[in-house]
């Protein structure tokens, strides 16, 4: 049975934690650059208008996702009852494989480069595997 019950203190801290962590992957510290080559934007010099005004959105969304994340991670983890970092780990790198991964792989078909999905889902198992142990061990 799914237990729906959160605690809102992890939930917060979990996403905060995991918005972070998103900037800081792609950025130019860690993957910006063979990222945004496997994509073709490296180099770009300007934002256009439309780039700029979609920033807004693109933030909003980027803070539900990482909210979504932590709830979902709370619900899965504590439903199956894991206790230990490593426990919880093993439930995140589950539901990595189950769900981030074969939707990724689906974006094949929209012309995705390899590279870029291999950037993407490190973010998306260290994510996965890292914060559902930490939900395993925040009580």
């Amino acid at each position: 049975m799914l237990q729906f019950e959160i605690s809102l203190l992890p939930l917060l801290a979990i996403a905060l934690a995991n918005f972070l962590l998103s900037w800081l992957w792609y950025s130019p510290l860690l993957f910006m650059k063979p990222w945004a080559r496997a994509l073709g934007t490296y180099g770009k010099a300007e934002m256009t208008e439309e780039e700029k005004k979609a920033m807004p959105w693109l933030f909003a969304s980027a803070a539900a996702s990482s909210l979504l994340l932590s709830y979902g991670l709370q619900i899965v983890v504590h439903s199956i009852g894991a206790t230990s970092f490593l426990g919880g780990l093993g439930v995140g790198v589950v539901a990595w494989a189950a769900f981030a991964l074969t939707h990724s792989l689906n974006t094949l078909f929209e012309g995705r480069k390899p590279l870029v999905l291999a950037i993407n889902n490190g973010l998306f198992l260290l994510s996965y595997a890292a914060f559902g142990g930490l939900v395993a061990v925040w009580n």
